[in-house]
């Protein structure tokens, strides 16, 4: 299961267990554009994945050493990266007031739920956060944007963002650990009887440096 639909199960399940629990509409994650709407059937909730960005402001760098059982450093491990994924939700039911009703129980689920929380085992991942979008003042809604592409009538929606944490692989260290240092030392010169010098390649004895004496002046 990839990270997209993990999260979809996830909402959807929430969904279901939670505003619209005892409610005949399904949950559903289909693009609603025109040819959907004319073959829609029953009431619903439309749950739109319309967008996947990161959030900048959760951005980290930085990694951390990975130590075996000696002590040593095997790895490095990176910080997780996050990404908002905004979905559209929309209600299609029978009559604008059930509509209208539906809506508001899912505001008020989305304004009073911070984190999807996994509920059974099959979601053994963290807690997600859930919020609503932020909307400013006079600003352009991105699901404005939406219905025009879609070529479909406007009509109100929740703009839901839900953060996730994506990992990044672990990187090996390139440079195995250093272990030990080994000395090693080599002569230069030769003083007279004592052999030629390692390094002549003739084997000739080299002439020893002269002495300088040195005498001191009272």
């Amino acid at each position: 299961m990839s990270l997209v639909q993990h999260v979809d199960e996830l909402l959807a399940e929430h969904l279901r267990k939670g505003p619209l629990h005892g409610v005949n509409a399904q949950v559903v994650f289909d693009t609603p554009n025109a040819d959907w709407v004319a073959r829609r059937s029953g009431p619903c909730v439309n749950v739109y994945l319309y967008g996947i960005d990161e959030d900048p402001t959760r951005r980290q760098s930085g990694e951390t050493s990975i130590i075996d059982e000696d002590g040593k450093v095997v790895g490095y491990s990176h910080p997780h990266r996050y990404f908002r994924m905004s979905y559209a939700l929309t209600v299609w039911a029978q009559s604008v007031q059930d509509e209208h009703r539906m809506l508001g129980t899912l505001l008020e689920w989305c304004v009073g739920t911070d984190t999807l929380t996994p509920l059974s085992p099959r979601h053994p991942q963290e807690p997600l956060s859930l919020r609503l979008r932020d909307s400013k003042e006079g600003g352009e809604s991105p699901l404005s944007r939406i219905w025009t592409g879609l070529n479909c009538a406007v009509r109100p929606a929740l703009d839901l963002l839900v953060t996730v944490p994506v990992g990044r692989p672990d990187s090996s260290a390139q440079t195995p650990p250093v272990e030990g240092m080994t000395l090693k030392a080599r002569r230069t010169d030769a003083t007279p009887g004592q052999g030629p010098a390692p390094d002549s390649p003739s084997g000739a004895h080299e002439p020893a440096r002269p002495r300088r004496r040195v005498e001191e002046i009272a």
